[in-house]
C-alpha cells in the first residue's frame, strides 16, 4: 500500500479529527491511525494506535497496525535510538525512560518494557504511574503473580482508583481467584459507577462463578453505558489489502529481539536487592519488601535478604514481623553487633523492654564501642524503670562518642525529667555545639527554661526551634504556653492555632532510638528516631526570635543556685493525649489536613465499620462543601437530617448548602429554626447571612449586633457587619466595621479588599489604594484586589501606575480575561490604540462574546471612524447583556455613532 504524503492543509484536517471522535472509542482511534499512516503521518499514527491499545489492550488489529507503522518506516529505529541516547547521557531521565518503556509495551515487547519500567523505578522509587505500567507489562507477558503484586502495590497509594482496580480484577480473574476479582471490580465500580469495561468484566466473572442473573444484569448495564459492546465494529487494517505484509515484518522483529543481551542472573539478583534498598531509602517499604522477595526467589543470599526484609518491616512499624525475621537472620549468618542491636529495637518497639536490653547487651559484648546499642540500652533501661542505670548508659555513650546527638538529647531529656535543670541545659548545649540548629535541642532548652519560670527566655528558645523546623507542632504548642504566661494572649492564640493545624494532639518530647543499618550508602550508619519523625527545614520560618550563645551561657550561672532533687525521685511525666475510639477519627484528621478525597473514602469505610450514619453523612456533607460540590453536600445533609432530625450540625449544613446554591429563601426557614436563646455565634452568623441574602437587612443586623456583643474579638463578625453595611449602601458603617475586623487580625486580605471598595465608592481613593497594596502584600496572587487596585488608580488618574498590577497578574496568568479587559481599558485611556487592539484580540480568542471587551472594541472602532462596525459591536453587547450597565453604555455609544454616521454620509438631492 503506497503512502501519499499529505499537504499542510490535509495534515491540519486530519489532526482536527482527534477532537471529533469519541475519546473512549478504541476503534475510532485505530481507524484514525490508519488515515494518519496513509498520509505519511507516522508519529501521529503511532500515537493513535497506542491510544487504541490503551483503551482496548486486546484489539489485535490495532497491535498489528502499530507494528506495521513502526517497522515499515524508520520511525521505530529513530525513536528508540534517540531515547536510548538520552538515557546514555542521563540514566535518570524519567521522560525518556518512560517513553522508551511505553514504546516497547505498545509493540508487545513486554520483557523489554518490564526492564525499562524497573530501571525507571530504580531512579524514581514510588513512581505510581510506572508501578501501574509495570503491572500491566507483567500481565501482558503472562507473569500474572508479578502483575498482581505491582497492581496491589499501586493500590496502597490510592485504594479506590477505578482503573487500577479494574486491571487487578482482570488479573485475579485470570488467576482463578474469582471472589477476589469481584471484590476488586466492585471497588472499581464504586469509584466509577459508569465504567462499561468494569461492568462488562464483572459479568464474565459472575458467569464463571455460576451466577447467570448477576452476569446478565452486569452485561446489560455495560451495554447501556457503551452500546458498542453489543455490536461488531469494522476496524481498519493497514494490511487488509496485503495480508502477507504483516508476515514479512516478523523476521525483522524477531531479529531485533534476538539482538538483546541474555539475562544475567547474578546481576538481576543484585539489581533487585539494590532496588529494594533504594525503595527503603525513599520510605517505600512495601515496594522494598517486594523487591527483596524477588531477589530471594532468584537465589540471592538468604541471610542478607532476610535481614534487609527485617529492616524494612522495622522501619514501617511492623515490629512483630521484623522480630521473626531477625531471629531467622541470626540463625542463618554470623551474629554481629548491629544485627543484635536491630533485633533489640524490634523487641523494644514490641514493648519487650527487658528482652531489648538483653539484645543491646549482646551487641555490646561483641563490640563495646557500639554507641548505637549503648544509647538504645539507656532508653530500654529507662522504659524498664531503672532511670539511674539509664543515665549511666547515656553518660558512657557521650564519653565514648561526644558527637552522638541522639544520645546527648536523650541524656538531656532524662536529666530534665529527673529534675536536674543545670545538667540538662548543659547536655542540650553540647548537642547544639554539634548541631547548632537542632530543633529538638532548642525545644528542650525551652522546656527547661519554662520549668524555671523564665518564660521570656523560653519563648526565644521555642522560637529558635520553630525557625529550625517550621512544622514542629510541639514547639508551637510550647511557644503558645510561654506567650500566655507573658500576657501575649493574641500571640498565644496564633501559636496554638498553628500547632492545631499541624497536629491536633500535643505529644511531649520523647526518647529516641537509633539504628545502624546494612547497605547504607552514606557509610556512617543510618540513624532514625521511631518515636519522633524528622522534618525538613523550609524557608519562611520564624525570624523574630534570637538566642545568642552568650545568653545561653549566662543561664548556667543563674541556675547554679537551684538545688537538684534526688535523681531517684522522677517527676511525673506529662500524660500523652490519645485518639478517641471513634470510627470517624481518621476521616476528621483527613478533613483537617485538607485531604478531602481520602476523607471521603475513609468515611465510606467507617460507615461500613459501624460508624454513626448521621454523623458520617454530616461529615461527608462537610467534605463536599469544602470541595465546592454544594448539591452533593445538600443531599448528604438531608439524609443525615432524615436519620436524626434534631442534629443541629446537619440542619446547619443543609441551610448553608441551600445558601451556597443561591437559594436563600429556601434556606431561611431551616436556618431560623436553629435560633434559640443559647445559639452559638456560628449559628447567628449563618442565620444573619441567610436573612441578608433574602433581603432582610434589618433582621440580619440585629443578629450580627448580638454576635458582636457575645464575641467582640471575632473578626468574622465585624467582617459580616461590614458586608451588610456595604450592601445597604452605608459606606461609613462598612468602613468602621472593616476597620474593627482589621484591628483584631491585620492579615485579613479579603477585609482590606472590601474596605477598599467602600473607600473608593465614597471617594477616598488614596486610602483605598493603601488598603489594596496591603492586601496584595499579604496575598500577592489576590486577583480581585489586583483588578480593584488598577481600577482605583485609573480613577485617581494614575494610569501608568495602574498598569503595574495588571502586568504582574497577566505574567502569572496570560489568559485571565478580566485582567486583559482591564488592561485594554487602561491602554485605551493612555491613547495606545495598537496595544489596546492586541489585548482585545487576545480576549476575542478566549471569549468572542465578552460584553465589556466588545464595548471596548466598539469604542476603539468608533475612534477610528469605523462607525458601522462599532454599532455592530454595541448592538451585540445589548443582545448579550440587555439589563446591565454595559448595555446602557452600548446604547448610548450606538446612538452617538449613528448620529456621526449620518453626519458623514452625503445628503441626497
Amino acid at each position: 500500500m503506497g503512502i501519499a504524503l499529505a499537504s499542510d492543509r490535509e495534515r491540519d484536517i486530519l489532526r482536527s479529527y482527534v477532537r471529533r471522535i469519541d475519546p473512549s472509542d478504541a476503534g475510532a482511534h485505530n481507524n484514525l491511525g490508519v488515515l494518519y499512516h496513509q498520509k505519511g503521518l507516522v508519529e501521529e499514527a503511532f500515537t493513535a494506535f497506542s491510544r487504541a491499545l490503551e483503551l482496548d489492550p486486546k484489539m489485535q488489529v490495532a497491535q498489528r497496525n502499530l507494528e506495521i507503522a513502526c517497522f515499515s518506516s524508520d520511525f521505530y529505529v529513530g525513536r528508540v535510538g534517540a531515547l536510548t541516547e538520552r538515557l546514555r547521557v542521563d540514566p535518570a531521565d524519567r521522560h525518556a525512560r518512560w517513553e522508551l518503556a511505553r514504546t516497547y509495551a505498545a509493540l508487545g515487547d513486554s520483557r523489554e518494557a518490564v526492564e525499562e519500567f524497573t530501571a525507571l523505578l530504580a531512579h524514581h522509587p514510588g513512581d505510581r504511574d510506572a508501578i501501574v505500567q509495570l503491572g500491566l507489562a507483567e500481565k501482558a507477558r503472562g507473569n500474572l503473580p508479578a502483575a498482581r503484586g505491582w497492581l496491589e502495590q499501586a493500590l496502597t497509594r490510592d485504594p479506590d482508583d477505578a482503573v487500577i482496580n479494574r486491571h487487578l480484577g482482570e488479573v485475579l480473574y485470570n488467576l482463578g481467584l474469582n471472589d477476589h476479582a469481584v471484590a476488586a471490580l466492585d471497588r472499581s465500580i464504586a469509584a466509577e459507577p459508569d465504567s462499561p469495561d468494569a461492568h462488562y468484566l464483572i459479568g464474565f466473572v459472575y458467569g464463571d462463578m455460576g451466577r447467570p442473573e448477576d452476569a446478565r444484569r452486569s452485561t446489560r448495564r455495560a451495554v447501556q453505558l457503551n452500546p458498542s459492546l453489543a455490536r461488531a465494529q469494522a476496524n481498519l487494517s493497514l494490511d487488509q489489502y496485503n495480508p502477507a505484509r504483516y508476515q514479512e515484518l516478523l523476521p525483522e522483529r524477531q531479529a531485533r529481539r534476538e539482538q538483546r543481551p541474555p539475562d544475567q542472573p547474578e546481576a538481576a539478583r543484585l539489581a533487585h536487592l539494590s532496588l529494594g534498598v533504594a525503595f527503603r531509602a525513599k520510605f517505600y517499604y512495601a515496594e522494598a519488601l517486594r523487591e527483596y522477595r524477588i531477589a530471594l526467589d532468584r537465589g540471592a543470599d538468604e541471610a542478607m535478604v532476610t535481614r534487609a526484609m527485617a529492616e524494612a518491616h522495622l522501619l514501617s512499624g511492623n515490629a512483630r514481623d521484623a522480630l521473626g525475621l531477625y531471629d531467622r537472620a541470626l540463625e542463618l549468618g554470623a551474629p554481629t553487633a548491629s544485627l543484635h542491636c536491630e533485633r533489640g529495637v524490634a523487641q523494644h518497639q514490641s514493648g519487650l523492654h527487658e528482652d531489648a536490653a538483653a539484645s543491646y547487651r549482646s551487641a555490646l559484648a561483641l563490640d563495646p564501642d557500639h554507641a548505637v546499642a549503648r544509647n538504645n540500652l539507656g532508653v530500654a533501661l529507662h522504659h524498664a524503670g531503672d532511670s539511674r542505670a539509664a543515665l549511666a548508659a547515656f553518660d558512657e555513650v557521650v564519653v565514648r562518642r561526644p558527637d552522638f546527638v541522639k544520645a546527648l538529647l536523650n541524656q538531656a531529656l532524662l536529666l530534665f525529667r529527673l529534675r536536674s535543670p543545670q545538667a540538662s541545659l548543659e547536655a542540650y548545649r553540647r548537642a547544639l555545639a554539634v548541631a547548632p540548629d537542632h530543633p529538638v535541642a532548642w525545644n528542650g532548652i525551652g522546656l527547661v527554661l519554662a520549668d524555671q519560670k523564665r518564660f521570656d527566655d523560653a519563648r526565644n528558645a521555642f522560637g529558635s526551634a520553630i525557625h529550625a523546623r517550621p512544622a514542629f507542632a510541639e514547639a508551637h504548642y510550647n511557644l503558645g504556653f510561654a506567650l500566655a504566661n507573658l500576657g501575649d494572649y493574641e500571640g498565644a492564640l496564633r501559636a496554638t492555632r498553628r500547632a492545631l493545624e499541624l497536629d491536633p494532639y500535643y505529644v511531649p518530647q520523647k526518647f529516641q532510638l537509633a539504628l545502624e543499618m546494612q547497605h547504607d550508602g552514606s557509610g556512617g550508619g543510618l540513624d532514625i528516631a521511631p518515636e519522633l519523625g524528622e522534618s525538613q527545614r523550609v524557608d519562611g520560618g520564624v525570624e523574630a526570635f534570637t538566642f545568642e550563645p552568650a545568653r545561653l551561657d549566662a543561664l548556667f550561672a543563674e541556675l547554679v543556685a537551684v538545688t537538684d532533687p534526688d535523681p531517684e525521685t522522677e517527676a511525673p511525666s506529662t500524660p500523652v493525649a490519645t485518639l478517641a475510639d471513634d470510627p470517624l477519627a481518621l476521616a476528621c484528621e483527613h478533613v483537617a489536613a485538607g485531604l478531602l478525597d481520602r476523607a471521603a473514602a475513609e468515611i465510606g469505610r467507617a460507615m461500613g465499620r459501624g460508624a454513626d450514619q448521621a454523623d458520617a453523612l454530616t461529615l461527608l456533607g462537610d467534605v463536599f462543601t469544602r470541595q465546592g460540590l454544594h448539591g452533593e453536600a445538600l443531599e448528604r445533609y438531608r439524609q443525615a437530617v432524615a436519620l436524626r432530625p434534631d442534629s443541629p450540625r446537619a440542619q446547619a449544613g443543609e441551610a448553608r448548602s441551600l445558601l451556597l446554591l443561591g437559594r436563600p429563601t429556601d434556606a431561611r426557614p431551616l436556618a431560623e429554626a436553629l435560633l434559640s436563646p443559647g445559639a452559638g455565634v456560628d449559628i447567628l452568623l449563618l442565620v444573619a447571612t441567610v436573612r441578608r441574602d433574602s433581603g432582610d437587612g434589618k433582621g440580619a443586623r440585629a443578629l450580627l449586633d448580638q454576635a458582636r456583643e457575645a464575641t467582640p474579638l471575632r473578626p468574622d463578625v465585624h467582617h459580616q457587619l461590614g458586608d451588610l453595611a456595604f450592601q445597604l449602601g452605608d459606606d461609613v458603617a462598612a468602613i468602621a466595621a472593616y476597620g474593627a475586623a482589621l484591628g483584631i487580625d491585620p492579615d485579613l486580605a479579603v477585609v482590606r479588599h472590601q474596605m477598599a471598595r467602600a473607600l473608593a465608592r465614597s471617594g477616598a481613593f488614596a486610602d483605598a489604594e493603601r488598603q489594596l497594596v496591603a492586601a496584595l502584600e499579604a496575598v500577592p496572587t489576590y486577583v480581585d484586589a489586583t483588578l480593584e487596585l488598577a481600577s482605583v488608580r485609573r480613577q485617581m488618574g494614575n494610569l501608568r501606575e495602574a498598569l503595574e498590577p495588571l502586568v504582574k497578574l497577566l505574567t502569572r496568568d496570560p489568559s485571565h480575561i478580566d485582567g486583559l479587559v482591564t488592561l485594554a481599558g487602561t491602554l485605551l485611556e493612555l491613547q495606545r490604540p495598537e496595544d489596546t487592539a492586541r489585548a482585545l484580540e487576545r480576549v476575542r480568542h478566549l471569549d468572542p462574546d465578552h460584553p465589556p471587551a466588545l464595548h471596548l472594541e466598539a469604542v476603539l472602532l468608533a475612534g477610528r471612524r469605523h462607525y458601522l462596525e462599532a454599532i455592530e459591536r454595541w448592538n451585540r453587547v445589548v443582545e448579550l447583556a440587555p439589563a446591565t450597565d454595559a448595555a446602557e453604555k452600548a446604547r448610548r455609544g450606538a446612538r452617538a455613532a449613528t448620529m456621526m454616521l449620518r453626519g458623514f454620509r452625503p445628503r441626497g438631492p
